[in-house]
């Protein structure tokens, strides 16, 4: 076994004596390398003592302590240099010279003690404790500068940190088993050279990769929030080391026992720290409001917010991604998203974060639409709870914003008005909303909310390019009808030739005579041109029976029920008739054979109202409203184009009419058609 720690130790040294000699052969005379060949050079005279303790027994143990020190101090003092471009380097400096300067005095002071007062006291019960602090310091450092790299520099530092990283993080697990039973593990002493073999490459690597070590490096809370938690970690692991130590030496007989006990607690209670939300948030929170002059780091919040929006591989849609872009700023853990429907001007509850989207609709001069569209404030439910003066003209319940647990409410504003707003629960670390929290939510908010109108802009493209595609084929259909009207033409004019059969010619040719009008009649109906097309006065009721009439070859068959007075109406009898029949048509497709489908006029209040009612299996709500007119969606597959309930909206809208709909999944649906009446 020595005879391999020996080996081991002088592999290393020679490995770090080549690394010295082939950094000072390319040394181009940056401090950094002169730093980094001195701690080469540090390292191989280490290596090459603890070749010499390997076969002789007899070397000094301060002359020991000192090149543990010396060794740990040449790296420390590497990494600090790194650092001195963050504004802390006089801080770091200080402290871990001061740390190895303390362990160099305290060896110093035993040693004088016992040379010249006989102190009975072993150099190693100094060597342990500073041995482990001083690698705890060298874990802390390490994180540091890997953690404030910009990432163009982390390729460059990876090596480093793995090299580094790997020496310090053995010597802390040798110097912890150490402080814990009181005495070094010679097997673990004996393996360190062999071990430090695989980070010797790792290190020429980083300086191969750094030749000028030019780093930038910035403060930013990462840093101060992961080394305030290694650091704590650290003192806890110490501390916990103590009380084992405790326990074995007061214990008796029940101390071992006793010591196993309180590892194993003690062991929970950490693994529970460190997984600890709330514990992690109130962490941030604390050194957010005693460490740093802004509450937050709005580079890293931006990057977040944009990444956030942009990702669509864990979710997919958009308005789902919006609201969690916002939830993740004040770290909340559920969100609603409301937006405006552009034809009613109503807010509507259109997607949800880990909850369920419910509520109704939120009318356009609503005091909470009202309030969010002319102040442009972030509301915070519970500070209007307790203050509402702070909110004049503001009067609004949870119970309306579709979120259970509703705390804060974001306006969406895009360009001169407000798009939507987001509904979001209570922080997972209460606190009162600053000037900090509402500009970043306020600011956001306007992010996410371009986002959102250009995906609205986006549909409304493709909408525009199917319309587009349609009106082509509508092109190429009206060049078909025309060439099956002259053929037809054709046939009339060559028919009066040929009255060999009087009365089979005369049929043929009013048969043929009756096609070529209808086929006018649909070539007029595209080119929406003439004059027979234009609104005229109409008599509604007889359109009803027309429509009635037509649906009546399929089941159910429609009833109506229209009163006996005449109902006048400003309207294109053929569209309205087209209109009609189209709903009727939805409520049978909608309706089993068994089932009912009936047509009534209602007259109130200077308009009148046709309502197609029906027992089919009804729609949900979300359908209705975000699907049910829309161009081109179709439920029937390739056997629709998706175009029906778009076309009775819009007939009904181009005469100052509307449609409604009412619906639920089993309850069937009532669909009203709503037009002036003319007196």
């Amino acid at each position: 076994m020595i005879a391999v720690a020996a080996v081991g130790y002088l592999v290393v040294g020679v490995m770090f004596a080549m690394l010295s000699v082939l950094l000072a052969t390319s040394w181009r005379g940056h401090r950094i390398g002169g730093y980094l060949i001195g701690a080469c050079v540090v390292n191989a005279l280490w290596a090459a003592l603890l070749t010499m303790r390997s076969f002789n027994a007899d070397i000094d143990p301060f002359l020991l302590f000192v090149a543990e020190i010396a060794r740990t101090l040449s790296w420390i003092i590497f990494v600090v240099f790194l650092l001195g471009q963050i504004g802390l380097d006089r801080l770091l400096r200080g402290i871990a010279i001061l740390a190895c300067l303390l362990a160099l005095g305290s060896g110093l002071a035993l040693w004088a003690g016992q040379r010249w007062f006989g102190l009975a006291i072993n150099i190693g019960e100094v060597l342990m404790p500073a041995g482990l602090v001083l690698a705890l310091l060298g874990l802390v450092l390490i994180e540091q500068l890997y953690r404030n790299a910009p990432p163009e520099s982390r390729w460059g530092l990876k090596a480093l940190v793995l090299g580094l990283g790997g020496i310090f993080a053995y010597d802390l697990f040798m110097y912890s088993q150490a402080v814990l039973f009181s005495a070094i593990d010679s097997t673990t002493w004996l393996a360190r050279g062999a071990v430090n073999i695989f980070f010797v490459p790792a290190i020429a690597v980083a300086a191969r990769r750094n030749p000028d070590w030019e780093v930038r490096i910035f403060v930013s809370r990462q840093i101060v929030f992961y080394s305030t938690t290694l650091v704590a970690v650290g003192l806890y692991l110490l501390v916990m080391s103590l009380g084992g130590y405790l326990l074995l030496r007061f214990g008796g007989s029940w101390g071992a026992l006793a010591r196993t006990v309180f590892f194993a607690g003690a062991g929970l209670v950490l693994f529970t720290l460190l997984f600890s939300n709330t514990l992690r948030a109130r962490l941030r929170v604390f050194l957010n409001k005693h460490f740093f002059h802004n509450k937050y780091d709005y580079r890293e919040e931006w990057l977040r917010l944009i990444s956030t929006l942009t990702s669509s591989d864990l979710v997919p849609e958009l308005r789902m991604r919006a609201i969690k872009s916002l939830a993740q700023i004040l770290e909340s853990q559920r969100g609603v998203l409301w937006l405006r429907n552009p034809d009613s001007d109503e807010y509507h509850c259109v997607s949800s974060w880990n909850t369920d989207c419910f509520g109704e609709a939120i009318a356009g001069d609503d005091s909470l639409v009202r309030f969010l569209e002319n102040r442009r404030w972030v509301i915070d439910l519970r500070e209007y709870g307790e203050d509402a003066g702070r909110y004049a003209g503001l009067d609004v319940t949870t119970e309306n914003l579709g979120l259970a647990d509703a705390t804060f409410v974001v306006p969406l504003l895009h360009e001169s008005g407000m798009i939507g707003f987001v509904v979001l629960s209570s922080a997972s670390t209460p606190a009162v909303l600053n000037y900090e929290d509402r500009d970043l939510l306020k600011t956001a908010g306007q992010q996410v909310a371009s986002y959102l109108a250009q995906e609205l802009t986006n549909d409304q493209l493709t909408e525009a390019r199917q319309f587009e595609a349609f009106s082509r084929l509508t092109a190429y259909l009206m060049h078909d009808i025309k060439n099956v009207i002259a053929q037809q033409s054709l046939v009339v004019e060559n028919a009066k030739k040929h009255k060999n059969n009087p009365q089979f010619i005369d049929d043929a040719v009013e048969t043929i005579k009756s096609s070529v009008s209808r086929m006018r009649k649909i070539l007029e109906h595209f080119r929406q041109s003439s004059a027979e097309h234009r609104p005229q006065r109409v008599e509604l009721g007889k359109v009803i029976m027309q429509a009635v009439s037509q649906c009546a070859d399929r089941r159910p068959e429609p009833t109506s029920v229209i009163g006996g007075n005449q109902v006048w109406v400003r309207a294109d009898s053929d569209r309205l008739l087209m209109a009609i029949s189209h709903a009727i048509r939805n409520a049978q497709d909608a309706t089993r054979a068994d089932g009912d489908v009936s047509v009534t006029l209602e007259v109130h209040d200077g308009n009148c109202c046709v309502k197609i009612i029906d027992t089919g299996h009804g729609m949900e709500a979300a359908f209705v409203r975000e699907r049910l007119f829309k161009p081109f969606d179709s439920t029937r597959g390739t056997q629709g184009m998706g175009i029906g309930a778009y076309q009775i909206r819009e007939t009904l809208r181009a005469i100052g009419g509307e449609v409604t709909v009412k619906s639920e999944p089993g309850g069937g649906t009532i669909v009203a058609l709503e037009i002036a009446h003319l007196d």
